[in-house]
């Protein structure tokens, strides 16, 4: 038994030193920008792409319930040694599950996650990130606002009833085609799948994801139609090598707002309405108050129908999802956590004081 536990330890060995040397990578982001983003990452996602293309289901969502059965499996013999006071056997289990804890972790961030270590895409796009001035969120929130009611006016039952599969299609070409973003991201072969059941994603709260062990963006497809355009290209951002949660929507915003379809125009700013007034709402109560009467009615009911969806699958499980979403992305170089996705207006004010022009 003794033998096995020295086995366990030296297979051990190799991943914790690796992601020692991830570590240290991780302090360095002009050699993660220029070695991996720009090298390395390219080769894995052109072999993730290049074979999940070609499956029509999510083979991510299918490795998670494999990892899930096994853990469960592992930790139901742990049990089990432990009742029978085996505990050279348990330690030998435990010892082979953290082993495979630690290459998922490699796997992890050799995969993409090293990603959310590069250089900031602020400074890739050449963005001033000083703080602004009041006005500037107000002009900001104003054009957002005024552009929304726009397109959403402009918007018809048909362009409504448009399938997931049309609205998959119209992301992956946006990604593929806009000149804009070209030169900040890797975009290979983008895919956009729905998950095998939108049961879990409802319930954990998450309005689509993206799986670095099997470069698989997936997107929600139960939730209002406004939501999805914006999360597709969200999705595809992340799959291009763009770790930040705020970077990888104001890339989503950039192809929406940039689309000639009407539907992914007002999905951004749809969006960016809403992330903008939490902003003002905390600068300035007044002035919010003053935007949200700007607001077309048929835009706060869209606001609304999409709170309410989710507002029913409200429980233990959303919060635990958000508990622990947070702290992953405390983990990965994102202190904000889950505040991250709301400093998208910070570069969205930096990006439209960069270009000069109304979006």
């Amino acid at each position: 038994m003794r033998k096995k536990i020295a086995q366990q330890l030296k297979r051990g060995a190799v991943p914790l030193l690796m992601l020692v040397l991830f570590g240290w990578l991780s302090t360095h982001s002009d050699l993660v920008e220029r070695f991996y983003s720009g090298k390395l990452f390219p080769v894995f996602a052109i072999v993730g792409q290049s074979i999940t293309v070609w499956i029509p289901f999510s083979l991510g969502d299918c490795l998670y319930l494999l990892c899930a059965f096994f853990f469960f499996t592992c930790s139901t013999k742990i049990v089990v040694c432990l009742i029978r006071k085996n505990y050279s056997a348990a330690l030998v289990q435990t010892l082979q599950a953290l082993n495979i804890v630690l290459i998922l972790i490699v796997c992890f961030y050799l995969f993409w996650g090293m990603n959310y270590f590069r250089l900031p895409l602020e400074k890739r796009m050449g963005l001033q990130m000083e703080k602004g001035e009041t006005c500037e969120l107000l002009e900001t929130t104003a054009l957002c606002i005024e552009r929304a009611n726009s397109f959403r006016n402009q918007l018809t039952e048909r362009d409504l009833q448009i399938s997931n599969q049309e609205i998959f299609l119209k992301a992956q070409n946006l990604i593929s085609g806009n000149s804009t973003v070209q030169s900040y991201i890797f975009g290979y072969l983008p895919t956009i799948k729905k998950p095998i059941t939108n049961l879990h994603v409802n319930y954990t709260g998450v309005a689509g994801y993206f799986n670095p062990f099997t470069q698989e963006a997936q997107v929600n497809t139960s939730m209002p139609i406004f939501s999805k355009p914006f999360t597709a290209c969200h999705e595809l951002s992340h799959q291009a090598g763009i770790g930040f949660e705020d970077e990888a929507n104001l890339i989503g915003f950039i192809l929406c707002a940039e689309s000639k379809d009407p539907l992914f125009q007002y999905a951004a700013y749809y969006h960016a309405v809403f992330m903008l007034l939490n902003q003002l709402a905390f600068q300035d109560r007044d002035a919010y108050f003053n935007m949200l009467k700007l607001i077309d009615p048929v835009v706060l009911k869209d606001a609304k129908d999409e709170e309410r969806y989710w507002r029913q699958f409200d429980g233990i499980l959303t919060h635990a999802s958000s508990k622990f979403y947070n702290e992953y992305l405390q983990i990965n170089n994102q202190p904000e956590g889950l505040k991250r996705y709301s400093r998208m207006t910070k570069l969205l004010i930096a990006w439209k004081r960069k270009t000069a022009i109304d979006f």
